[in-house]
């Protein structure tokens, strides 16, 4: 009798864009798919012709939509074996494969009739959302179901199946025990399992031993949520080619044992992980790996010696290991084979020694032919010249060092192909050479943070490509050189903390219309705010504090149309990039897909401190003019940049009224107009903005009571200080009643126009009078009054008697329950 078994407890999400519900298909698959389908020499068999109608159904398709069309009871369609998606076996007629893509994503349930195709070894439900799916396939030797949102525990009859090769369960919200799957597959005798890929899941558990699956090939369950330790029988598994547990919460040592047969592998990943290493200095492993993932792994606090070993690397990460030594110079020569190397916050010290002259050579053909090495020695105490070997580098990230000389690397002849140079935060010093001409596919270039001096080069606007600048905390001088309105791409352009002079380009408007960052706070720009600069209509962040600018901020600023939105998802000001590159090292010469993304930054003064920004600044919206001479009035066209988080006007020299359409800046978070010469009274609109966090509007000239709400009165009473004329909490002088004001310091009493005099007394005793008199005479005279008087009474009296009673009684029981 043939099993089945509901999945009805999975709830399956909603398809993500880009998710498909895999199911396997090897390089036959492919090849046929590829090739014009055959006549079978057989007719296909009558059940699992029905069965295939049946699963037809199940998709809730007719015969009309594209997808399947080819299935059905019509006289030309009788064939099952001709159906689109169908491969029969031209001897004995029985289905071996369904490839079932649809076109558009459908939801379905996998009819119990799929369980009739006893021969079937290859499925295939790309872009089907089973509801359910029937369980008694045991003829199956590959099943793939990566890529979906399938939310439940992975069902232990997944290893119900004896025959299994490749089991795909990737890229889903799957639950369970690994130990679990694991014990139940052990049950099988024979065990063909070689490949078993259950990342990106949320499967807990432990690693146990393994050792019984000796056919296994590659193991990837990364990215889940596995503790404990790694039983050391997984280094039994001598056929194993890829490791992958990285991205876990894994625990306790790695020792030789975990690695002692596995002289096939060739990936490693062991990557965020609790986990320390602890082999012997002479250990030789029995493979010879070509991409070692072990970020945040204990390898320190020496170098690993065991990597002299590995010839063949393609990808090395051992940031975050602990390691503080020097750096071997065979390591160095090994840098033109490789795709990926990340030695990232550690301690490595000392010099980079430029490899041999023949090395070099080999390096510089090495990457013509594959240009797309990356390269993070980030974070450590590396000094002294930055070699040029590294020239030859696509993406370069050296900040956080001690870096001193970057000639050799700006310099080489080899760097047309960088696309990203970071060697902020170092030592570098002297004039910035002009010899930026050679890096043609420059994307960002970021040298803040160290002590370059003299005029920015003229050579930055033959960076044609470049889309981020970052050159603040130096000492750079002069003007902005005016080659860099051939930067068209550029969008964020950051030159703070320098001695930069000159006015403010009018070029930038034209020249540069996809800007998002615009720092040139803390130099010595002077004249005016130029007009032009209101034609960015994709700024996000505009820092211009801390110069010696004067004059009116240009009513034409309503134009940033960038910051009269409300900011969106996208969080991030990002460059992707893309590239191929052949595993030489492969016996096929397979070819790699490698995707990234470059998340800018930028440096900003953010509630008087200097913050830097990464994966928040596509989210900023920011006006700074602090600390300059700016004159005249606030204009009320600044009010409908609504999207603005933070305005900073203070320490200038503007006067008249703050705009009362303020209110209208519903997203503002951060707000200073503080040591100007601003008059009048504090807008009411104030109080309507919820999100206000920082409010500083002292040392002006300010009047009036600062309007009540709790957005106001609940700050600290130095963001109202130094402007004489204004009242209410919180300061501690009231606001004036009838035209005088009574402060709480006032004591003396004897002003003569005090509200309390002796004729408020003789005016309150004759209206008490009065109305006591006007009461009784009424009571005394109209005889229905009085009785409904006492009436009155009477009624409160008894309601009263009775409340009080009930009160009293209660408290007495209670009492006697205690």
């Amino acid at each position: 009798m043939i099993q089945q078994l509901n999945l009805k407890y999975c709830v399956v999400g909603v398809m993500m864009m880009n998710g498909v519900v895999y199911a396997v298909l090897m390089v036959q698959v492919l090849a046929w798919r590829s090739s014009a389908v055959e006549v079978p020499s057989v007719k296909c068999i009558e059940s699992e012709r029905q069965a295939l109608l049946s699963l037809k159904r199940g998709f809730n398709v007719t015969d009309d939509d594209d997808w399947l069309s080819s299935w059905g009871d019509g006289e030309q369609q009788k064939e099952c074996c001709n159906w689109e998606g169908v491969k029969c076996s031209n001897v004995t007629g029985h289905v071996l494969m369904l490839h079932l893509h649809a076109d558009y994503y459908t939801r379905g349930s996998i009819s119990p009739s799929l369980g009739e195709l006893h021969h079937l070894k290859y499925l295939d439900l790309s872009g089907i959302i089973p509801e359910t799916l029937g369980d008694n396939l045991n003829s199956l030797e590959e099943l793939n179901l990566a890529n979906n949102e399938l939310k439940c525990q992975i069902p232990l009859s997944l290893f119900h199946s004896c025959n299994l090769a490749w089991l795909d369960l990737s890229n889903n919200n799957l639950t369970g025990e690994f130990h679990e799957y694991i014990r139940e597959y052990s049950r099988c005798a024979h065990k063909p399992l070689q490949i078993l890929d259950m990342g990106w899941n949320e499967i807990t558990g432990m690693v146990p031993d393994l050792s019984q699956l000796q056919s296994l090939q590659e193991l990837r369950l990364d990215n889940n949520r596995l503790n404990g330790s790694i039983h050391e029988g997984i280094g039994q598994l001598s056929n194993l080619t890829e490791l992958s547990l990285g991205n876990n919460f894994l625990t306790g040592l790695i020792t030789e044992a975990h690695f002692s047969r596995l002289s096939n592998l060739d990936t490693l990943d062991l990557s965020h992980n609790a986990l320390a290493f602890n082999v012997s200095v002479d250990w030789i492993p029995p493979f010879n790996l070509t991409t070692i993932y072990l970020a945040r792994c204990k390898l320190g606090p020496d170098f690993p010696t065991w990597l002299h070993t590995q010839t063949m690397i393609d990808n090395l990460d051992i940031s975050c290991d602990g390691i503080s030594s020097t750096v071997p110079n065979w390591f160095w020569e090994r840098l033109p084979f490789m795709m990926y190397l990340n030695i990232s916050h550690n301690r490595f010290r000392g010099k980079i020694e430029d490899p041999p002259i023949v090395s070099y050579y080999v390096f510089a053909v090495a990457f013509v032919s594959d240009p797309h090495l990356s390269v993070d020695l980030s974070f450590n105490l590396f000094e002294g010249p930055i070699p040029a070997i590294l020239s030859t580098v696509s993406k370069n990230f050296l900040s956080n060092n001690r870096f001193s000389i970057a000639n050799p690397l700006l310099c080489a002849n080899l760097t047309k192909n960088m696309r990203f140079m970071d060697l902020s935060n170092n030592d570098l010093r002297g004039e910035l050479s002009d010899c930026l001409r050679g890096f043609e596919s420059l994307v960002v270039l970021d040298l803040s943070n160290n002590q370059f001096y003299g005029n920015m080069p003229k050579s930055l606007g033959s960076l044609r490509n470049i889309k981020s600048i970052h050159l603040g905390g130096n000492n750079f001088s002069g003007e902005i050189p005016s080659s860099l309105n051939n930067c068209t791409q550029l969008q964020v352009f950051d030159v703070a903390g320098n001695k930069l002079s000159g006015t403010i380009p009018t070029w930038i408007r034209d020249n540069i219309p996809k800007l998002l960052v615009l720092s040139l706070h803390s130099n010595n720009f002077h004249g005016n705010i130029p007009l032009s600069m209101c034609n960015l209509h994709e700024l996000h962040v505009l820092d211009l504090s801390l110069n010696i600018l004067s004059g009116n901020i240009p009513k034409c600023i309503s134009n940033l149309s960038a910051m009269a939105t409300l900011a969106h998802s996208n969080a991030t000001i990002i460059d992707d990039y893309h590239y191929e590159y052949v595993n030489y090292h492969s016996t096929t010469d397979a070819v790699h897909e490698v995707f990234g993304v470059y998340n800018d930054s930028a440096s900003l003064t953010w509630k008087g401190k200097m913050s830097k920004y990464g994966s928040t600044l596509g989210l900023l919206r920011s006006i700074d003019f602090s600390s300059n001479r700016l004159t005249g009035e606030i204009p009320t066209e600044m009010m409908t940049l609504i999207g603005l988080i933070s305005l900073n006007l203070s320490r200038n020299l503007f006067s008249g009224h703050i705009p009362p359409t303020i209110g209208q800046l519903k997203s503002i978070d951060f707000l200073d107009l503080s040591r100007n010469h601003l008059s009048g009274t504090i807008p009411s609109q104030l109080v309507q903005i919820d999100d206000l966090s920082v409010l500083d509007l002292s040392y002006n000239d300010l009047s009036g009571e600062i309007p009540l709400g709790t957005q106001l009165q609940t700050r600290d009473a130095s963001a109202y200080a130094g402007n004489p004329k204004l009242c209410g909490a919180p300061l501690n002088n009231t606001c004036p009643i009838h035209g005088h004001q009574i402060s709480e310091h006032d004591a003396d009493g004897d002003d003569d126009e005090q509200f309390v005099s002796e004729g408020f007394y003789i005016a309150m005793a004759a209206g008490f009078v009065m109305a006591f008199w006007g009461v009784c005479f009424s009571l005394i005279l109209k005889k229905s009054w009085r009785y409904a008087y006492f009436k009155l009474l009477s009624d409160v009296y008894d309601m009263l008697y009775v409340f009080i009673a009930i009160k009293v009684a209660k408290f007495k029981r209670i009492r006697s329950q205690i």
